[in-house]
């Protein structure tokens, strides 16, 4: 039972005002012999994904899971995929899934889409213990590389630094 992130951020001179610099790269994580996402050497942007918002919602499924049983997390670069995360007792089942996205439906969903279908790999399982280490260490990491970047009262960074803070209680 292994769960783990992989991530490289790419660094944006261009960024604006309050916007973040190194919110996007590649971003992928593993569980088993599965892998979602894209993480390679080379920095090629055609390929980068929002590293930022996997971090968050991925900091927001865990913090759901400390009380509920069931999180849907979108892909917001694929128009009907899921990552779902189901969790009994302390292990949590991830299945990549497929479900068209209603209209309304958020980024984060705690209830099951009604034509859900596991046409990918279903519930690999990690304890939630494990889960919640790997998501909380990387994106620690996450959130010193991007105060490196930016100023460290970024509303951005301070999201995710709010989701850890909720998480550890």
């Amino acid at each position: 039972m292994m769960f783990k992130i992989s991530y490289k951020l790419f660094e944006n001179e261009n960024v604006e005002g309050n916007e973040l610099n190194g919110a996007d790269g590649y971003f992928q994580f593993e569980i088993d012999n599965e892998t979602y996402g894209i993480f390679i050497t080379e920095e090629i942007d055609d390929f980068s994904v929002s590293v930022y918002w996997w971090m968050y919602y991925l900091l927001e499924a865990v913090l759901i899971l400390k009380t509920e049983r069931y999180v849907l997390i979108s892909d917001i670069e694929k128009p009907s995929i899921w990552i779902e995360l189901k969790k009994e007792k302390d292990v949590v089942g991830i299945s990549k899934v497929s479900a068209d996205k209603p209209k309304g439906s958020g980024a984060i969903e705690t209830k099951k889409m009604p034509n859900l279908m596991y046409q990918y790999w279903k519930e690999k399982r990690v304890t939630y213990e494990d889960l919640k280490k790997e998501v909380i260490d990387k994106t620690k990491l996450y959130v010193e590389e991007l105060r490196i970047l930016n100023n460290e009262n970024n509303k951005y960074i301070l999201s995710l630094k709010r989701l850890i803070l909720e998480i550890e209680k």
